[in-house]
């Protein structure tokens, strides 16, 4: 009797785990504090949102950790199932993927950042002429390019400081939230000023004409409000940002 209740329970547990859904999720985990890396575990505020949201779904979020420029085109091929990586609706991205409402709606800064003894940068306009670096694919790129930046693309915002560091470029234009998060270890640089843009927030991206799961998505995102949940994930990521 005690072999065949241990044979059903497993039983029961490999059918519950077989018939799980699962939504296959892409992030770029090198943006810190959206999603980033603590040894091997992807970690951020968008990581634990999207959990958060997942649970409310029904889903098991399976995360696929790619290159920022990689991540549409892996969800216009179907290789995954959404995106969640500090990506904001542009226009231009509108063109290829449909997004959920914004999960994020405070403005969004760009900063611009030199080494600690640069005096030709000291505001954006000064970008002008300049070599600036970006991570290919982002929305600093358009940003700089509109100040007339001579663009450098790279794999990594990352890789962008480091070669800014090298004197290999003039600036980088980083995210203000990530660059303040890494800018703390990084003394040889500072930031000279801030392009602000008028864009919605960051928001979930899912292959163009998936109204099901953008209707999926929205409705999750409103219970994580209502329950406190995303109260809580936005103060320990962004606490500036949380009105005492």
């Amino acid at each position: 009797m005690k072999k065949f209740l241990v044979l059903m329970l497993s039983l029961i547990l490999f059918v519950s785990s077989f018939g799980a859904k699962k939504l296959y999720v892409g992030t770029n985990a090198e943006f810190k504090p959206y999603e980033y890396l603590e040894g091997d575990k992807i970690v951020g505020f968008d990581i634990e949102l999207m959990e958060a949201m997942g649970k409310e779904m029904g889903y098991e979020i399976k995360w696929n950790n790619m290159t920022f420029d990689g991540l549409l085109p892996a969800l216009q091929m179907g290789k995954i199932d959404a995106v969640i990586a500090g990506m904001s609706p542009t226009a231009e991205r509108k063109k290829a993927v449909d997004f959920s409402k914004p999960y994020l709606n405070f403005q969004t800064g760009h900063s611009v950042i030199v080494r600690i003894n640069e005096t030709a940068i000291v505001k954006k306009e000064d970008l002008n002429g300049k070599t600036a670096g970006v991570q290919l694919g982002t929305k600093q790129e358009e940003l700089a390019k509109a100040l007339g930046a001579n663009i450098v693309r790279y794999d990594s915002f990352t890789g962008a400081l480091l070669a800014l560091k090298q004197s290999k470029i003039d600036a980088v234009v980083l995210d203000e939230q990530a660059s303040a998060k890494y800018l703390k270890t990084m003394p040889e640089v500072k930031v000279a000023d801030t392009i602000y843009d008028e864009d919605p927030g960051e928001s979930i991206a899912v292959k163009k004409g998936n109204k099901k799961l953008i209707e999926e998505l929205n409705s999750a995102f409103d219970k994580v409000v209502e329950n406190g949940t995303y109260a809580k994930i936005l103060e320990k990521y962004f606490p500036e940002k949380v009105s005492k």
